[in-house]
């Protein structure tokens, strides 16, 4: 054998036994779960992406409010320092304008006891000593008419008294030149003396002479019942005036007696129609000028569905409020109706203010529970922090509870989202690229 020749090391029969499969050709199981798995996790991520694409992410701005009516509130306050005595109204109670609510001691006390109760015997003597000269003034009056009145009528007969007499003395003077002419013509004739018709001259005169008296009296008398006439009518315009200055002190007197019963005690009265609510103090309390007894809700006007007239007030710093714009929607959660069970409420912005409230601005019982909404719901603002105010007009002021509609109330305290900026997720998981190509 040579010496190049190259011995293998196994047969070829051995080798060629190798290269053919025993038990077949081999074959990958590919079973039915596997397409099913690859199929679904192809639709899973197909539909990720058009999520990504169509789906849209909205910026909600987290803010608390309270519900209020849309009138607003009334608050009820004292005029003056004093003790609560009587409560005419309980909370909840309708009122009418007018009506009276509470009244309040101003007692003072003196040495002699109690002020305002001297005053008024005072009063009361000085109004009782007014009367009694105002029925003087009266019976002196009538006094006084009375006796006018019959010196009228003795007038009256006088005159008519005088009328008779002047006629008669013109009877006599009418005969009296009668005979006298008669004289003269038997004078002439000669048959009486110059001295006879002398003497029926004389006659003549001296009748005149009466009735001239007698006229000149009745002229003096015409005077005096024009005088006394006038004295009538004197006496009727002194009465009147003295009765109106009597009134006036009287009306004076009056009011003095009305604000020394204020110093003793002070009727406060509703300012309008409406319903009586939160009344903070019990009679026997003392209470400081200002303070606030009750808040008066105003009359609420019923709309179409029954629906109360109330609104939302809503209170956010200046970082929420700088893209709320009114025409924005909100989602109210109700605290006394929690959303997980009774659902979120929806409603509309219709105004939001221009300027912020500083809290010491609003009124006493909104501003803490606006503060207490705030620390609870974990938003962390200052206590000193302006705020503004944003009206929210709900689409239903009712809440649909285990088949029934219940009211909301003034004063619910609340929760609301507002919907402000929409984005698709595509834009805002890109908003870094964006940004840097804008």
């Amino acid at each position: 054998m040579s010496r190049n020749t190259v011995t293998p090391l196994f047969r070829p029969a051995m080798l060629s036994s190798l290269s053919q499969q025993s038990l077949g050709a081999v074959r990958l199981a590919q079973p039915t779960s596997a397409w099913l798995v690859s199929g679904l996790a192809i639709a899973i991520s197909v539909a990720f992406l058009i999520f990504i694409c169509v789906g849209s992410v909205s910026k909600k701005a987290h803010v608390t409010g309270l519900l209020m009516p849309r009138n607003g509130t009334l608050g009820i306050t004292s005029p003056n320092a004093g003790v609560l005595i009587r409560n005419h109204v309980r909370e909840g109670e309708m009122v009418k304008k007018g009506q009276a609510l509470f009244e309040l001691s101003t007692e003072r006390k003196g040495s002699a006891g109690e002020l305002t109760f001297l005053v008024e015997q005072q009063l009361a003597s000085r109004a009782l000593s007014l009367d009694t000269e105002q029925r003087l003034r009266a019976t002196q009056y009538q006094e006084k008419k009375t006796s006018l009145v019959t010196r009228l009528q003795n007038l009256e007969t006088e005159d008519n008294q005088l009328a008779q007499e002047i006629e008669l003395s013109q009877r006599r003077i009418f005969l009296a030149q009668q005979s006298q002419q008669k004289y003269e013509t038997l004078e002439a004739s000669g048959y009486v003396s110059a001295a006879q018709a002398q003497q029926k001259q004389e006659e003549l005169i001296d009748i005149r002479a009466r009735s001239s008296s007698l006229t000149r009296a009745k002229v003096q008398l015409l005077a005096t019942r024009q005088q006394v006439e006038a004295d009538l009518v004197a006496a009727l315009t002194a009465l009147e005036t003295d009765q109106a200055q009597l009134r006036r002190s009287q009306a004076q007197l009056r009011q003095e007696m009305v604000e020394n019963r204020s110093r003793k005690a002070t009727l406060i009265t509703a300012p309008q129609d409406g319903t009586i609510t939160t009344i903070t103090y019990t009679p026997g309390q003392s209470i400081a000028n200002g303070q606030a007894l009750a808040t008066i809700v105003p009359a609420i006007v019923k709309s179409a569905g029954n629906a109360l007239d109330l609104e939302v007030h809503l209170y956010t710093p200046s970082r929420g409020a700088g893209f709320v714009t009114p025409g924005q929607k909100v989602l109210i959660r109700y605290q006394a109706f929690p959303y997980q069970k009774f659902g979120l409420q929806t409603g509309t912005i219709v105004d939001v203010s221009t300027t912020p409230f500083s809290p010491n601005e609003l009124p006493s019982n909104v501003a803490s529970t606006i503060l207490s909404n705030y620390q609870q719901s974990m938003l962390g603002i200052s206590s000193n922090e302006a705020l503004y105010r944003i009206k929210v007009r709900p689409e239903k002021t009712t809440i649909s509870a285990y088949g029934k509609e219940l009211p909301l109330k003034p004063g619910m305290t609340l929760e609301a989202d507002i919907m402000q900026d929409s984005r698709k997720i595509w834009e805002w998981i890109a908003e870094p690229l964006l940004a840097i190509y804008r």
